[in-house]
């Protein structure tokens, strides 16, 4: 028996399934959580909000509808709502529940990992492609693998999606593989536009096989399944905008304007590589391994490499200061990153330094992404924000500028402003005339506290609530 177990340890730590699962399980803890967690809970309680007005108005995926529009519809352009749907599908099923949400796109990035690890072991070998797909799951994946958000759920959608059509060329009936394939890709692209980045590496795939009818069937559909992205991106998002009246999608600028942002900011710019995606020893991984791709003259992963970082750079050109606020704009381009680092890794003799190496930037990028698993401390008393606005549903506004996660918990409708326009006499004029009855005042959270004439219905450490005059104060 003691011979036997250190081989078994050894099998199951040298197959990528054992460490997915085991990701899996860690991220399983406080999978239920409300999205309060310290990074990016605006961005998931806006596409929560989508998700319950499916779920209590029904789904209607051309139409996704806000509520931080006011007296305007709320319905405006943004990604397409896949993730959305199937969340509000959870939300039918299990209520209020959060984990449905997060546990979709736990199961998306895990699967994307495992497709990641097979493509890249077809090519590369098996030891690069551990390699490749630990540091990937370690990444700033891991969190963001079970946030509320479409980005590494569009992306896995897409990693899946070329895996499946790279293997069609080997498969004797590829036909269930190549439809798959292609309706994958264009769901992630549908999801999330700049997940179009990877396929930035399917020409490197291609080339060998550039002869082959099923290899050339393959070209065609991913160029196919580019057109609905295509249209819903830049032809009926702009749509929703002019025709309902609210702007809510962020679609880039001027790519001369994004790079004289990021030069600005370049110390900024160059943390989200160094700093956010691997962390900065899995980033010395991935310098590591360009050392010995230029070193070993890898001729063709230097050209993967050089294609999928050209295709980053137009979105992060597009984006501009954008992507240096906001870590998760940096995803995109984590797997080149991790491919790189995997290759590296590959090179040394040492197998001591290997798990050393890979040790470290699992502990480093776990312990940096830890409060991920905890609430903010200031956020909590959010969850109690619907029930201290009483039984009124009539229109509320609240000082939390962009930021809609307080009238996610509110669950109402109404306007997110500054302290300025709360503050201006006319602009309360204007609330009150349009059906505003309550207003939300945050003391240090969102905004610093301003003063209103409007009589106090309730007021706690996080927040003030204030009513309309004339309007009457219903019981709790």
């Amino acid at each position: 028996m003691a011979s036997i177990l250190p081989h078994t340890i050894r099998s199951w730590m040298g197959d990528i399934r054992f460490w997915v699962a085991l990701a899996f399980a860690l991220r399983l803890i406080g999978i239920g959580n409300p999205p309060l967690e310290t990074s990016h809970h605006w961005r998931q309680t806006s596409v929560l909000m989508v998700a319950r007005n499916y779920a209590e108005q029904g789904v209607d995926l051309l139409h996704p509808r806000m509520d931080t529009a006011g007296t305007l519809t709320g319905i405006t352009g943004m990604e397409f709502p896949l993730l959305n749907m199937l969340i509000a599908w959870g939300m039918l099923l299990f209520g209020d529940a959060y984990w449905p949400g997060r546990l979709i796109v736990l199961i998306a990035g895990s699967v994307g990992v495992l497709r990641f690890h097979k493509l890249v072991g077809r090519y590369l070998g098996a030891r690069v492609a551990l390699y490749a797909a630990l540091l990937l799951l370690f990444s700033l994946w891991f969190m963001y693998a079970r946030k509320v958000m479409p980005d590494v759920f569009a992306l896995s959608l897409v990693l899946v999606g070329l895996e499946r059509l790279d293997a069609a060329r080997g498969i004797r009936n590829p036909w269930a593989a190549l439809v798959l394939g292609s309706l994958l890709i264009g769901a992630g692209l549908l999801s999330k536009i700049t997940a179009g980045c990877l396929l930035a590496v399917w020409p490197v795939l291609a080339w060998p096989h550039r002869n082959s009818r099923i290899n050339q069937l393959a070209t065609g559909l991913i160029a196919v399944a580019t057109v609905p992205a295509l249209w819903w991106y830049f032809r009926w998002v702009p749509h929703l905008v002019e025709t309902y009246g609210f702007w809510h999608f962020f679609m880039g600028g001027s790519m001369v304007e994004g790079a004289g942002q990021l030069m600005r900011n370049w110390p900024r710019t160059l943390d989200n590589f160094y700093f956010d995606a691997l962390r900065f020893s899995g980033f010395a991984v991935f310098l590591l391994g360009l050392y010995f791709a230029v070193r070993r003259r890898q001729h063709t992963l230097l050209l993967a490499f050089a294609l999928l970082s050209g295709s980053f750079l137009v979105v992060m050109l597009k984006a501009g200061d954008t992507f240096w606020v906001h870590a998760y704009y940096v995803l995109p381009f984590i797997p080149a990153m991790a491919l790189l680092g995997g290759y590296g890794l590959a090179q040394l003799h040492d197998a001591r330094w290997v798990q050393i190496l890979l040790v470290v930037v699992a502990v480093e990028g776990l312990a940096a992404q830890a409060n991920d698993f905890r609430l903010s401390p200031p956020l909590v008393p959010l969850l109690q924000l619907e029930e201290d606005l009483g039984q009124d549903k009539g229109l509320i506004a609240m000082n939390t500028g962009q930021v809609p996660t307080a009238m996610y918990f509110a669950h109402r409708r109404g306007w997110t402003m500054t302290n300025a326009a709360l503050a201006d006499p006319a602009t309360l004029e204007t609330l009150q005339q349009e059906g505003c009855t309550r207003i939300v005042v945050f003391k240090r959270t969102f905004d610093t506290v301003v003063e209103l004439p409007w009589p106090v219905l309730l007021e706690s450490d996080l927040y003030r609530i204030h009513v309309a005059p004339g309007v009457e104060i219903a019981p709790h």
